[in-house]
């Protein structure tokens, strides 16, 4: 029976676990950036036999905060929050990549960086800045406050079976 409970426990810690990841790969997040370089990739696949390509945008900025630089893939993105404007977003990058008084720009993006995979976390927006500008990710605070409040309704309505 011991067996049976501690059991029960790491599978739904787990589903807890793989649903607080899957929010925050997509939940938007924002970076407040200088953009340094852009660059473009034409990448082949594989799809059911034949070989396509397309070009794939990076995007690589330095943060404010520190002296890090990191890549962003500009892609678009139809079935996750239809994201079509990537070759205006470029533009933009360009723009802001050639301005010599290296002003600051806010980037929103999702995703991670994973080297083993060479995955790019995928920009969503990328907006002039002001000095003193911030980003606030409200639409990921309001992802995870409507998220943990499901699971409290889960715990509470269910206790004796989480709980037993």
């Amino acid at each position: 029976m011991t067996i049976l409970r501690w059991a029960k426990r790491i599978i739904l810690m787990l589903l807890l676990l793989s649903g607080l990841l899957v929010l925050d790969y997509m939940l938007p997040n924002g970076r407040l950036v200088h953009v340094v370089g852009t660059e473009v990739k034409r990448v082949s696949q594989q799809m059911n036999g034949e070989e396509q390509t397309r070009d794939v945008y990076f995007i690589a900025a330095d943060d404010i905060e520190g002296s890090t630089t990191r890549v962003y893939r500009n892609e678009d993105a139809w079935l996750y929050l239809f994201k079509i404007n990537s070759a205006d977003i470029q533009g933009q990058a360009q723009s802001l990549a050639q301005d010599v008084a290296k002003s600051p720009a806010i980037l929103r993006y999702y995703g991670y960086r994973l080297q083993l995979f060479s995955m790019f976390p995928n920009v969503l927006t990328l907006e002039r800045a002001e000095a003193g500008d911030q980003y606030t990710p409200w639409l990921r605070y309001v992802g995870f406050g409507i998220f943990g409040f499901v699971v409290l309704l889960f715990v509470f309505r269910f206790r004796y079976f989480v709980f037993d």
